[in-house]
């Protein structure tokens, strides 16, 4: 039994409930795609897991200023309450006031990234309304699509052709219209061509939405305030947890669309603010932005070594990012695989169906700018000796123990 049953004297209804629950979670287990949380050691050669791709929570000279110039008598730790009821602090406005000084356009705070997306799809477009998504944009973004009711019509991944054919076929027969991409996506580490995303939106008279969870810190304020093309994007939501080193999202917008979510917007106004404190961190991390270039420029140069690494030994990849996906297959190889890798000292997780397509199981390994270099290339030759003798081995007879050896 994957777990135990559920205790003696439940009525019948109840007993039901927890068998059902039980059956399908032990059926997860037999898939090998049954989830648990793990605590994560400090004791690995190196952490491939982590999305702090600044190293900004390692940074002891980067988080003593901030400390340094802390007043804990004056900050409040909790926000206590959502933004319309009293959890709207001043830390909280005067970050957004920065934010519209760098972008010109006005923004808008979330607890998380993951409300910021959903909240968008959700408040602004519904029955009669169509968007376009990318097959591999993220959960968060598919909830929002459920959610709104609007005809959803998926393109092929970053297929920017495949997007035009269907923008010319369903376009004009909808009322809003509105394309949804990520600028790097965090499965594949590849990333969008943001001039052509902008071509098709105004050719189709649709509207954008960017996703740069995953860009932002790493490409400075994101993608699109880096190709100065914010003005085309009618949405950009910058996720503060990954390159930003925190949690949180930014939505940046038009006033009238801030205006529009503050008064309809379901999870904005019906959720905690965030908290002042945390707040305080990303203001700190925002302002010093500019000055992290050279923590940009050592994990450029980490990815540049890294993937003429891979290629010299032919491990394959399709990424090009600081994400290195490199597909297994199945899920139990993929477990076993990140198993060995754990074990040899090197934090890798495997990334299973259905997060990915069928097929497709991987190993993410993320950079993050506090790698040492040499480490980086060792574990690559050791990986090079692991996959080849996984495919030395029969599929249907692979003991991946023996890559222990």
């Amino acid at each position: 039994m994957l777990l135990k049953p559920s205790k003696p004297g439940l009525s019948r209804s109840r007993k039901m409930f927890y068998r059902e629950l039980l059956e399908e979670l032990e059926d997860l287990k037999r898939q090998s795609n049954y989830r648990e949380l793990k605590v994560v050691e400090d004791s690995y050669i190196l952490d491939f897991s982590s999305n702090d791709y600044l190293d900004l929570n390692s940074d002891k000279n980067f988080k003593k200023k901030f400390i340094d110039n802390l007043d804990f008598n004056k900050m409040p730790f909790g926000s206590c309450g959502s933004r319309l009821l009293g959890g709207n602090h001043r830390e909280i406005r005067c970050f957004e006031d920065e934010i519209d000084e760098v972008f010109k356009k006005k923004s808008l705070v979330f607890g998380s990234g993951y409300d910021a997306n959903a909240t968008v799809i959700e408040t602004f477009y519904s029955k009669g309304d169509i968007i376009f998504t990318d097959r591999y944009n993220h959960a968060s973004i598919y909830d929002g699509l459920i959610n709104s009711g609007v005809k959803i019509v998926r393109y092929k991944h970053l297929d920017y052709l495949d997007l035009e054919k269907k923008l010319k076929k369903y376009r004009n027969t909808w009322k809003r219209s509105l394309i949804i991409t990520e600028s790097i996506y965090s499965m594949d580490g590849d990333i969008v061509d943001l001039d052509r995303m902008v071509s098709l939106k105004n050719k189709y008279d649709s509207q954008l939405y960017l996703d740069e969870a995953h860009s932002y810190g790493v490409l400075g304020y994101g993608l699109a305030h880096t190709k100065s093309l914010t003005e085309e994007v009618d949405f950009i939501m910058l996720g503060l947890g990954k390159g930003g080193s925190s949690n949180g999202g930014i939505l940046i917008l038009d006033n009238i669309a801030r205006s529009y979510i503050i008064n309809r917007g379901r999870k904005f106004i019906y959720t905690t603010a965030p908290s002042p404190i945390q707040t305080s961190w990303n203001r700190y991390v925002f302002k010093n932005m500019p000055s992290l270039d050279h923590k940009r420029k050592k994990l450029n140069l980490l990815k540049k070594l890294c993937y003429k690494k891979l290629k010299e030994k032919n491990i394959e990849t399709v990424s090009t990012e600081q994400i290195i996906s490199i597909i297994i297959g199945d899920n139990k190889r993929c477990i076993e695989l990140s198993e060995i890798l754990r074990k040899k000292g090197y934090l890798v997780y495997p990334i299973k169906e259905p997060t990915v397509p069928k097929g497709t199981a991987r190993i993410r390994l993320t950079l993050t700018a506090d790698m040492d270099m040499e480490k980086l290339m060792m574990f690559i030759e050791r990986l090079e000796k692991i996959l080849i003798r996984i495919t030395q081995v029969n599929t249907n007879k692979v003991n991946l123990e023996l890559c222990e050896k």
